[in-house]
């Protein structure tokens, strides 16, 4: 039996210690009520290391004396279980999908993985095994397949090969389907689990591209020839202050911004994950917005054209025109808001509030956030553009 340390995220931040026993088929966790602080929380690597070091001796203890539990209900005593294919349950989990809200991207995404499921099981010549039958092999296999798989529509970009990022959404939208039949009961342990880390789907460290203060100074005192350049100047330098997505950006609203007699800010609901965000305004921020209109209409603020190649190009043509040579994106406005607020001298845990990364913290991890930090935090970058 293996017995290792696994690691849950918490809401306020911190992350909880547990233990992992597994054989083939049987899988069992105990919480051991040890929390690691932040890393970039005073005395993170010693008050973290202490506690490691606890859990390894209770590790060590339970692998000298394992303990005894109770046997889980096999999948066979589930009457459903006897009977539910593989591309049946997936049909379920799209149909629950629909009928939960998920966006249409989302739902035409999963019905993809479907469909891709259906063609490997069909080259195999397996269209009718059960979930139940499902195993590592079946997975491993499934993957190696959408290694090869090609795009023809995307034939002439790479010889139409699936993108890292492709291949590791469809793997988790896949463990996610995996997650749901064991929670149902359909099947006792998901077989990704299985899967050796090569077998397995990974993005490729890849440089995240930012603009520095001078550069962004540059950027934004271009004389722009349009007013859809003009825009998409103004759009790209209020992202860099708040790490506004494009998406957002686009539908930003006046209602969006709210004044609470002390300082001004965003307060929106995401719309790549659907969770809230709200950010304080600094001087730079407030500058690059357009006259609010006085008959008090709800109108769009940064009235940005629809496509993002088009988002794309009047920024490229902006950053040659400011003699920039970096080859960006308007998404590296994302990453020039959190670099500019960490190079002014921010913690990275309440950066990672003001952009709203979900790794760090559940949906409602911005309900723990003091309002007085945010506004600490985003007005660190006052002073560079003064």
């Amino acid at each position: 039996m293996k017995v290792e340390i696994k690691e849950r995220k918490l809401t306020a931040g911190n992350r909880s210690l547990y233990l992992e026993y597994y054989e083939t088929g049987f899988r069992k966790k105990e919480n051991l009520h040890l929390y690691l602080v932040p890393d970039d929380a005073p005395n993170a690597k010693s008050l973290n290391e202490r506690t490691y070091n606890r859990a390894r001796e209770i590790q060590a203890q339970r692998i000298l004396n394992p303990p005894t539990f109770e046997s889980k209900k096999k999948p066979e005593e589930n009457e459903r279980a006897k009977t539910m294919t593989w591309l049946g349950w997936c049909d379920e989990y799209l149909q629950c999908a629909i009928e939960k809200g998920d966006c249409k991207k989302m739902i035409q995404h999963k019905g993809v993985v479907r469909k891709r499921i259906a063609a490997y099981l069909k080259r195999v010549r397996r269209t009718d095994i059960l979930l139940k039958e499902v195993d590592r092999g079946m997975v491993s296999g499934l993957f190696r397949y959408m290694r090869e798989y090609r795009n023809p529509r995307q034939i002439k970009s790479g010889g139409g090969k699936l993108a890292d990022f492709t291949l590791v959404l469809f793997e988790e939208t896949v463990k996610a389907i995996f997650n749901k039949a064991v929670r149902e009961g359909l099947i006792a342990f998901n077989p990704i689990q299985d899967l050796a880390k090569e077998e397995r789907f990974h993005v490729p460290d890849k440089h995240r591209e930012y603009l520095t203060a001078d550069e962004l100074k540059c950027f934004l005192a271009v004389e722009t020839r349009t007013q859809a350049e003009r825009t998409v100047q103004k759009a790209f330098g209020f992202s860099c202050m708040t790490g506004l997505r494009l998406g957002d950006m686009q539908r930003l609203r006046w209602s969006d911004i709210k004044d609470t007699g002390e300082v001004l800010m965003v307060s929106i609901v995401q719309q790549k994950t659907g969770r809230p965000v709200t950010v304080p305004l600094n001087e730079l921020a407030i500058s690059l917005l357009p006259p609010r209109p006085e008959n008090g209409e709800d109108g769009i603020i940064f009235p940005l054209v629809k496509k993002a190649c088009n988002v794309a190009k009047y920024v490229r043509r902006i950053k040659e025109k400011a003699g920039i040579e970096k080859d960006f994106t308007y998404h590296s406005s994302r990453h020039s808001a959190a670099t500019l607020a960490i190079t002014a001298g921010a913690e990275l845990y309440s950066v990672s509030k003001i952009l709203g990364h979900g790794s760090i913290a559940s949906t409602q991890v911005y309900a723990s956030v003091n309002m007085e930090k945010k506004v600490e935090v985003i007005n660190l970058t006052d002073g560079i553009f003064g």
